[in-house]
Formats: structure tokens, sequence, C-alpha cells
């Protein structure tokens, strides 16, 4: 798998101090080529816009963007592409537009409803996949280990009441009510699916089991079959080089021989260009571009599998504003793709984004030095926050300090510290406990003493048997470094945090050479924002009526997260949804009915 990442080039100052003006002027620029309609006929759902504070506004509360139309460059439509330009054309049931997880989850579950199936995608024939970790409620897996007396399942309306705190409410509350009832389900339908095509799954169980913060035993990873005991409990982190064993770079491959086998068919190198609808009527295809020509596919139904769009950096700055400058690095493969076409073309034809802003973000700390729960200092070395909480939190907080950088720090005998702690049940999480380790087996130290190798070979680690030297590898003031180290040792033998309340059974102190210094890189992987839906998977128009014909799954669905952050109660619970949701899309858009037959997990049992 690929690992690109690209470099944010924006100055705090400079991002937050853009003003309207400025941003009128950017996305004025960003339209040349394009025939904009008036404001009243680019207002989605045919809505006209007013003026609410000197700023235009939809009559119907949909945000309105910063242009002298009171539009977003992306909401308005380029003129429609002329008929003499379409070389063909082509008739199928179902049109599903990426072929990412979400994709194929639809692609499968429409075949298996008889419909013929044509799924496109605009990159080159490769995995478009990423990640690890899915998450399923009730799963043949889980219920394998409750039966061997290895997992106590979780009180799943519990879980969803601490998802719908973690967003503020700024969700559409049915939509997760609906994945915990169908989520277990589908993912033993694709369980079933992966098996037949030689792989297995593991339930994982790094996840952070702190007293205040908790995770949950949620959380799957698809590794190749044979392959447990060699390999798969090494971690994910850089250094480690087994990302072709397991996580969804071999899932979805496997998938895509899978639709194969039913008869479907991917189409690389194929662009949605435009959605095809008469007026307010239904959604009956797409004008694609191919390496050939152009070419309209005529569809019954189609659906927007797409991912997210991070790399439109209008929309990302406009949705994501914080996460925007919070961010080191983007990570997504194929790297770039994620420009948001789709919600681009489902808006010019009248769809409507989600209404809670800003958008949430999965931004981690995937791409730096492993995180742990150690002392963590800012770029003056000195200490800034508990270390003891999840790797979103982290990557947010040291966003805030004067300057971005941030270390973590620590001794000889840190990562067996980190071993005692994981074994005990006391932390956790990413970037702290390891990616692949299973329910029922142990901290892998031998694994996080290679990983930790490969960091300090790469720079990503720096080591020195002096705090003086180690501060100077780091770039930070040696007398303020050696003073929080001071401190901190302070405090692990008072066995009480006066200073920020970490729990003292996670503290380790900072004695012993050599010593490390590990960088913090926070790293954004998906925009969760998008278009609105509804538990049919129907994209929603501004009046919030379904858009006949036209469906959602995945990063490109929105109302699923809110509060700006990824709830990482719920780890893997991005590609949860493009399972449960991509296949109940795949079933309704080829005329079945998935709330019948998607069978519901009793949450009041």
């Amino acid at each position: 798998m690929t690992k690109e990442q690209s470099k944010s080039g924006l100055s705090r100052r400079a991002f937050f101090g853009l003003g309207a003006t400025a941003a009128a002027g950017a996305a004025v620029a960003g339209l040349a080529g394009c025939a904009p309609q008036t404001p009243a006929e680019s207002a989605a759902g045919g809505e006209t816009l007013s003026q609410t504070g000197g700023m235009p506004m939809a009559d119907n509360g949909a945000s309105a963007g910063p242009d002298t139309q009171g539009l977003h460059s992306w909401e308005i439509a380029p003129e429609p592409i002329p008929a003499d330009e379409i070389t063909a054309t082509e008739d199928t049931d179902v049109l599903v537009i990426g072929a990412g997880l979400g994709g194929c989850c639809a692609t499968l579950a429409a075949l298996e409803e008889g419909a013929k199936v044509i799924t496109i995608d605009k990159n080159s024939e490769q995995a478009i996949a990423r990640g690890v970790h899915i998450a399923g409620f009730h799963t043949k897996v889980q219920a394998d280990l409750v039966k061997q007396g290895l997992l106590e399942e979780p009180d799943y309306v519990h879980v969803v009441r601490r998802w719908i705190n973690w967003a503020q409410g700024r969700v559409k509350e049915p939509l997760l009510w609906e994945y915990a009832r169908k989520s277990g389900a589908c993912f033993d339908w694709l369980y079933d699916i992966a098996k037949a095509q030689g792989l297995e799954a593991l339930l994982w169980d790094g996840y952070y089991k702190g007293p205040d913060y908790t995770e949950y035993p949620v959380t799957h990873i698809f590794y190749k079959e044979g392959m447990l005991e060699e390999t798969v409990n090494f971690t994910f982190y850089q250094g480690s080089g087994v990302g072709d064993v397991y996580g969804n770079a071999v899932l979805v491959p496997a998938l895509y021989d899978a639709i194969a086998a039913n008869g479907g068919e991917i189409r690389w190198e194929t662009k949605s260009e435009r959605l095809v609808r008469d007026g307010e009527g239904p959604v009956t295809g797409a004008i694609v571009s191919t390496p050939e020509g152009m070419v309209q596919i005529n569809a019954k139904s189609v659906v927007i599998a797409s991912g997210d769009y991070a790399a439109d950096d209008e929309m990302f700055q406009y949705y994501a504003p914080m996460t925007a400058y919070a961010m080191d690095a983007r990570y997504y493969n194929p790297p770039d793709c994620d420009t948001g076409d789709m919600h681009k073309q489902a808006i010019w034809i009248g769809g409507a984004m989600q209404r809670s802003e800003p958008h949430a973000a999965v931004m981690h700390l995937d791409f730096g030095a492993a995180s742990y729960g150690f002392l963590h200092v800012n770029w003056e070395g000195k200490r800034f926050k508990n270390e003891d909480v999840n790797t979103q939190s982290k990557s947010v907080t040291k966003a805030l300090q004067t300057q971005k950088e941030a270390w973590t720090i620590y001794d000889a005998n840190g990562l067996k510290a980190v071993k005692q702690q994981m074994d005990a049940g006391l932390g956790g999480g990413l970037q702290w406990g390891q990616l692949t380790q299973p329910v029922g087996g142990e901290y892998n130290l031998e694994a996080q003493e290679i990983v930790l190798q490969g960091e300090i070979e790469s720079g990503l680690t720096q080591t020195a048997d002096t705090l003086e030297e180690l501060a100077g590898l780091m770039g930070v003031p040696a007398e303020n470094f050696v003073a929080t180290v001071e401190r901190y040792n302070e405090l692990c033998d008072l066995g009480k945090d006066l200073d920020f309340g970490k729990r003292p059974e996670v503290m380790a102190k900072v004695v012993e050479p050599p010593f490390y210094a590990g960088k913090l890189e926070a790293d954004l992987l998906t925009m969760c924002g998008g278009l609105r839906t509804d538990l049919e998977t129907h994209v929603l128009d501004a009046n919030d009526q379904p858009i006949e014909g036209l469906y959602v799954c995945g990063s490109a669905a929105g109302d699923f997260f809110g509060a700006g952050d990824y709830p990482t109660y719920v780890p893997g619970i991005g590609h949860g949804r493009c399972v449960t949701f991509g296949r109940m899309a795949g079933i309704n858009a080829a005329g079945g009915n998935a709330d019948e037959k998607i069978p519901d997990l009793d949450l009041f049992a």
C-alpha cells in the first residue's frame, strides 16, 4: 500500500485571517471555464436566496457561500455536457460510483438481488483501500469469543447514547440506531464473503480501556487466513512492514474477486461527470468520461460511494477550518483522489449537504511516532496536556499550542511499561495499543521494539543518552525540557498528577538512558461530513425529501457524525458504516427491501 502525505501550507494566522473578501475572490477565481446560473436557479431544491445580516442565505436555511452570488464555487453547476460529445450510451439496473469498501458492498448486495450492476471508479486499477478496523455490533466473531469466555459484550444502547453525546446531538439519531440494529448482520454477510476468498477476521483487543474514557470491543480486522501466528500481531505503524497481509488492503481486492465471480464489472479510469436528472424527476444515470470518450450510462438507480472531499481545498477549509489548520498531513489511497466529485454532482441536481457544521474528521497520529501514554511536550519543551486520552484528542490539542510541534518522551524502560499497562487492561487505543492485537492475545513487545527501530531509522524518533542532548535533537530549550522531565518524575513518585490529573497507574518515570523523543504528527484520514440521507440511504434535497433513484453510502454520506471529531468510542465505525449502509444501498437500489432482508439486533433484549 502506497503512503502519500500532502503537507498543509497554511499558517495559522493566514488561514484564520482569511476574510470574506479574500474568500470571495478565491471562489470567483475558481469558476473559470464554468457558466454559473443565477443565485435563484442555483439554490439547492429550487429555493431562492435572501439577505440575512448582510450575507446571502438560502430561504430553506442551507448555508450560503462567500462569493458574490451567495454560493460556493462547488455549488454552481457547469454548463450541461453537449449531446454531440457523448459517443455512446448503455443501460444497466444499478450504477455504483466508487470501488472502495462501501462501493464494493453496494455492488455485491445489488448483484445478490439479481440486478445488472456496473461499478465505476476514476482511478486506475488498484485497491481503493486504506485502514484496518471495521466495527460491527454482535457479530459472529464476537459471539464466538463470548462463548469461549474471552469477551463480555457491551451494552449497545449505552454505546449509541455515548456516541450521540460525543456528537453533542448534531447527528441524525435514527441513522445511529439503524446502524446499531443492522451492523452485526451486515458484518456477518461480509465475513462470509471474505472467508470464501481465503480471509479470516479477528476482534481487536488494543482498544482504550480507561475508567473515564472507554472504547468498546466491537472492532474487527480481516487478514489472510493462516497468517495470524506469523505476522498479524505486528502493529501497523511505520517499520512493521506487514500491511499487505491484513486490513482493507487485503479485504478490498478479495471483494473485487467476489464481484467478478458474481457477474459484476468494475470499470477503471471511468469518472462520473454529471448525474442525469430531468427537473425534479428521478436520477436516471450518469454521463461518464472514459479513455475512449464520454458515455451516458442509463440506470434505474445510482449509488454514490465516492469517498470524501478533503483534497478539494475550498470545500475542506470551509467545512472543517480547525481540522485544516491542525493537520500536519493528509493520507488517502490512492492519493488526492478524494475531491468531492459526487458531493458536487449531487448538489448540482438538487441534493443537499448535511446541516451540521463543521464536519467531523478522522484525524489520528498515524504516521508520526507512536505516542503511547507517555509524557508529551510542546515546542517549548513544556508539558501541555493530560496524555491519558485518545489519539483524536491529541491530534487537536497539540495544534492549540503556539507552534504545532510536539513530542512523546520515554526512557529505556518505556515500552516495557506499555506492555505492563496493556496486559493489565489499563490503557490502549490507537497509537498506544497495538493496532492488530487480538482478543485473547498479549501485547507484542518484540514487535513494538522493531517499530521503534524503524522510527529511529526514519528520523521520527530521536534518541540520546542525556536529556540535554535529546533537547538539542528535538530543537526545544534544554532548560525547559529538563525541568519538565524532573517535574514529571516528581509527580510519578508522588503518585498524583497535580498538574493535569493523569492516572498514576499509567505514568512512567523518565530516568534511565537511552532517552527517546517521538515526533507527533496529526494525519487527516477522512472527512466525515456529506450528503443528507435517510434510513433507506437516499440522497435528500434541501427540503429533506428523497431524490428518487439516488443513493449514498460511506464517507460521501452525511448526518452520521457531528461536533467536529470522529467518535473513537467505536473504533472502525467509519468502515463499519461503509459495510452496513453500503449493503443497504445496494439492496434498495436494486429494488429490494433492505429493512426486511437484513435482520435486526434486538438492542433491548
